[in-house]
Formats: C-alpha cells, sequence, structure tokens
C-alpha cells in the first residue's frame, strides 16, 4: 500500500535530522488511536516494522544546522507490502487531519490530505530504480557491539549489499531457492553521509539496477530495500523494468 500524506507547516525551516521527527508523528497517530494498541505492537515491541517513508520537500536548501523551504509545504509517501500494516497507519493519518503537530524550530505542521496511490507491478526478474531516500546498509559486529555502515564508495558494496538484503528476505518468509538471484548494482549512484539521531551515517543515492525473481523485486518495491527502513530509509521509485 503507497499513502501520500500532503503537510502545510508555520515555517520553512526543518531539522537536518527530520526523518525522527516524522517517526514522532507516526508514533504520535498510532497512539491516538484504538487506545494506543497499534503503538503498543509496532513501537514498544521487538517485531520488524515492514514498512518505509520517504519525505519530498520544495526546492529545499540544505545547511549544516538546517533546511530551509521554498513553500511552507511537503510531502510523505508512507509504503508497505502488507495491507494490515497499511489499513493501520491510513486510519492514523486520516485522524490527525487538521490537527497540529509541534515540531523542532518553533514551527507547526499541519496534516492536510491522506491519499492512497496506485502501486505498480513488476512482471520480470530485473528493474531499474532510482532511491527517493538515501539506502542504507548496516553490518553490525556483535564482536565489540559495532555497527559498519556500506556505501557506494565501498569496494565490497555489492557482496555486502547483496548479503543483507538476502538475510532480511529470508526472515521474511522466502525461500532459499527466490532470493537466489537477489542482486543490486550501481548504475549513476553515489556515497552521500546522512544526519540520523544525533550521528551521521554512511549511505548511497542514486540509480540502480535490482535483479531477482518477481515476487521479490515487488516486496522491495513496497517494503523498502536495505536496512533501517522503517526510519525512512530504502524507498525505491521504479523506473523500468527487464
Amino acid at each position: 500500500m503507497n499513502i501520500d500524506l500532503q503537510f502545510t507547516t508555520k515555517n520553512g525551516r526543518l531539522p537536518l535530522d527530520y526523518r525522527r521527527v516524522m517517526l514522532s508523528f507516526f508514533k504520535k497517530s498510532l497512539s491516538e488511536i484504538a487506545d494506543g494498541k497499534y503503538f503498543a505492537k509496532y513501537y514498544c515491541c521487538p517485531e520488524r516494522r515492514n514498512f518505509t517513508f520517504t519525505v519530498n520537500f520544495p526546492q529545499p536548501i540544505f545547511s549544516k544546522s538546517e533546511i530551509t523551504l521554498a513553500k511552507n509545504e511537503f510531502r510523505v509517501t508512507f509504503s508497505t507490502v502488507d495491507s494490515n500494516i497499511g489499513y493501520v497507519f491510513i486510519s492514523a493519518f486520516i485522524a490527525q487531519i487538521g490537527k497540529k503537530f509541534n515540531a523542532p524550530m518553533g514551527n507547526t505542521y499541519i496534516l492536510k490530505n491522506v491519499v492512497q496511490k496506485n502501486e505498480k507491478t513488476v512482471v520480470s526478474d530485473s528493474m531499474l530504480v532510482k532511491m527517493q531516500s538515501p539506502l542504507c546498509l548496516r553490518e553490525h559486529n556483535n564482536e565489540g557491539n559495532k555497527d559498519r555502515y556500506i556505501s557506494v564508495a565501498d569496494n565490497d558494496f555489492e557482496s555486502k549489499a547483496r548479503d543483507i538484503i538476502v538475510a532480511q528476505l529470508l526472515s521474511e518468509g522466502f525461500s532459499e531457492s527466490t532470493v537466489s538471484k537477489t542482486a543490486i548494482s550501481p548504475i549513476d549512484a553515489k556515497k552521500t553521509v546522512v544526519f540520523h539521531y544525533g550521528t551521521y551515517i554512511e549511505c548511497s543515492l542514486g540509480v540502480f539496477a535490482v535483479n531477482g525473481d518477481k515476487s521479490v523485486l515487488n516486496y522491495l518495491l513496497k517494503s523498502g530495500i536495505g536496512s533501517r527502513k522503517s526510519s525512512g530509509f530504502g524507498f525505491l521509485q521504479f523506473i523500468a523494468e527487464g
């Protein structure tokens, strides 16, 4: 399910860590329906959050400390492969229409409209996509409890990306035979550094080729790709297939 959220703002200033602000909005939305049981389900339990989102700004200007918008508005696109999750979130979002949401930098966001959008279905075993939100690939090392973030600047990008994506697909119930041909290759991509929860993490932006079983490709299109998807990373824009 693909859901478009249209916001207006009191002023055109947003923090660099805007994904964290949107997560606060999601949590507030869920906490105010069904006596908060869905907030508890998705944010208090270790259950995997099978959704992603991207934020679209009108002609943004980025500085070292904030983002300035050309207009006092922005859009969020929320996507999930799970229709049950989609219906819960769209109900929560609709309940927030017209309400003020207090945000950093003396700002206020108001959700003006919620629209369910049509989704693309892939029928072949390859697709060309553009990252609408950065591709985050996190490799956790239990020894030392450290994380490594991998981008297209790393020589082992393709092999590490495949390992991480395949492991996630297997955890979601795909069989080893189904995910065996899964691969991702940069076509016109670059490294970027993203400020998230008080730290800078290495990610990738640009155009990629993704290969694999069509069930896998359709799953990735709707649920996102890579790590930290539910925090606003890995949102795919479909370009072409075959």
